[in-house]
């Protein structure tokens, strides 16, 4: 892949002038191997977790979250805050003094076309999916963080100030803006009606992308103009992406090859779960941190009519079948945790319900619940997966847990990343597919709103009244631990009713050579990758 920067001298969105910067003195980057590679670096079309962590350091968004306080905090605002007692209406104050690595100013009404536009792809692609003149294969498919913008109106510029009208109180909005939802582009760089997709970056976060090969590099040089929550890096970043080879090796292994050939400074992926169970923590080699992860492995299903797994039972049933605690320790080699809520351990709300609700049910009462629905038995469907640690491996043991009692037919696919994220949020997803979720900010609402609500952040198709209901109730709740009840209620409602059943819930393990300093804060719950915490010694 390459490490070196090749000396070429380009015109573009990234400017020639930033290949030609001081070098840092010459500091030798920190090279960070990784198995989350991007599908985009535009904010205004990714919304994937390698997408988002790539980009918190190469653009900035008006909030952020610093290490050891999971609450937002001025970043390219002076500040921010809910100017009413309803929380409809968010206000923030611009700092005067930032600019994008093209040297043109960040100016309001970049932030006002940042959020629009990831509006205006949304709807786009609401249009297309409706417009039967427009060939299936040609409509636009928006693969963005819309969703999470759902309670906004309106966004406008007053001078300095960015407005923020919202249709509805949401408490969890300053999370929003903080995330890479809310990340600032230059407007007179960015299309508005879809993503920019040359791997150039204008932006005005902690680096400048000096150079990325989709899929396999990333390289990342301290942006001296930046102005934030952050101070300006140390040392220049090598991020080496880590994918499924053309020989079918997992992405895991290939990390894991690259880490001990000495080819990385810090492995921030995953390698495979038998690698990750032997690591000794205690070796003088290098240095280990280990925290509970917000992310979460799943199994969604598409329930809209006419699908497979459209009606209720047949999907309670595939969630009676899934043995979690086979899949973490005979696969994840107990590097992941059972999960029985779609809300993990460490967040308001935290509960067991699918564990209470699919416990101690027979075959042969399963097999009648199946056959009263007047579903025939076994009800074929299709599984989709993609990357992930012992991805394979785990697709196959969770068909075999669902066709152990002949009660499901289940075709499981594995299909390129590239692939599997555009047709699950297309207008015709999987029949079922595993995915991971990555909390967007540290709030119980990320896999509650997002998950359950109107943004349908999974494209299930999935919407119940009673749920709206209760998440517009959470939402009206500046102090989230009073919403704890609402939360255990939505959950247990969807537990009931499956339309995503939790699998299991990560350990995020970072280990790195001990001259690295930095890695215990380099990633937590709220989704910024702090590649600015490391450093050499």
């Amino acid at each position: 892949m390459g490490i070196g920067l090749a000396v070429v001298l380009v015109v573009g969105a990234i400017g020639g002038w930033m290949l030609l910067r001081p070098d840092e003195g010459g500091k030798e980057p920190i090279v960070v191997g990784s198995t989350e590679a991007p599908t985009l670096i535009d904010p205004g079309g990714a919304y994937d977790a390698g997408g988002w962590a790539l980009m918190s350091n190469l653009y900035q968004s008006l909030l952020t979250f610093v290490p050891g306080r999971e609450e937002p905090v001025p970043d390219a605002a002076e500040s921010c805050g809910f100017t009413d007692n309803d929380l409809t209406v968010f206000r923030c104050r611009l700092r005067d003094d930032l600019t994008f690595s093209d040297g043109d100013p960040v100016t309001p009404e970049d932030v006002e076309f940042s959020y629009e536009r990831i509006l205006a792809m949304a709807e786009r692609a609401e249009r297309e999916a409706a417009d039967d003149s427009v060939p299936e294969g040609d409509k636009f498919v928006s693969t963005g963080p819309a969703s999470l913008l759902e309670s906004l109106v309106e966004v406008r510029t007053e001078g300095q100030d960015i407005v923020f009208e919202l249709g509805r109180p949401d408490a969890t909005f300053p999370f929003v803006v903080a995330g890479s939802a809310g990340a600032i582009v230059d407007k007179d760089s960015y299309p508005e009606l879809e993503p920019r997709t040359d791997g150039q970056v204008v932006g005005s976060g902690p680096y400048l992308l000096t150079r990325y090969e989709e899929g396999a590099l990333a390289e990342l040089e301290p942006n001296p103009d930046y102005r934030g929550a952050a101070e300006v890096p140390e040392f220049p970043v090598t991020i080496r992406y880590f994918e499924q080879g053309r020989d079918g090796s997992p992405a895991e292994r290939l990390l894991a090859e690259a880490w001990d050939a000495g080819e990385l400074d810090v492995n921030a992926g995953k390698m495979p779960p038998q690698a990750m169970a032997e690591i000794n923590t205690s070796d003088p080699d290098f240095r280990f941190s280990e925290t509970t992860d917000g992310s979460i492995r799943v199994m969604a299903f598409n329930t809209r009519e006419g699908a497979p797994m459209a009606e209720d039972t047949a999907r309670q049933v595939a969630a009676s079948l899934l043995d979690r605690e086979a899949i973490s320790r005979h696969v994840q080699q107990d590097t992941v945790e059972p999960l029985y809520s779609l809300i993990p351990v460490g967040y308001t709300g935290h509960g067991t319900p699918y564990y209470d609700r699919y416990r101690d049910l027979s075959a042969d009462e399963l097999r009648a619940e199946l056959e009263d629905a007047g579903l025939d038995v076994p009800v074929p469907f299709d599984l989709a997966y993609s990357r992930g640690a012992a991805a394979n491996e785990e697709a196959d043991l969770i068909q075999r847990q669902l066709e152990a009692d002949g009660l499901f037919e289940v075709d499981i696919q594995y299909y390129d990343w590239d692939e599997f994220v555009p047709t699950v949020y297309g207008s015709h997803p999987y029949d079922a597919y595993l995915v991971g979720w990555t909390p967007d900010f540290p709030d119980p609402a990320t896999f509650t709103a997002s998950l359950l609500g109107v943004g349908d952040g999974l494209n299930t198709g999935y919407h119940n009244d009673t749920i709206d209901d209760l998440i517009a109730e959470t939402q009206t709740e500046s102090d989230r631990g009073r919403a704890a009840a609402d939360f255990r209620t939505i959950h247990e409602i969807a537990a009931d009713e499956a339309p995503i059943v939790p699998i299991w819930q990560a350990k995020q393990i970072t280990i790195s050579r001990p001259e690295i300093t930095g890695i215990q804060h380099l990633s937590s719950s709220s989704g910024v990758w702090r590649l600015w915490e490391l450093r050499r010694i």
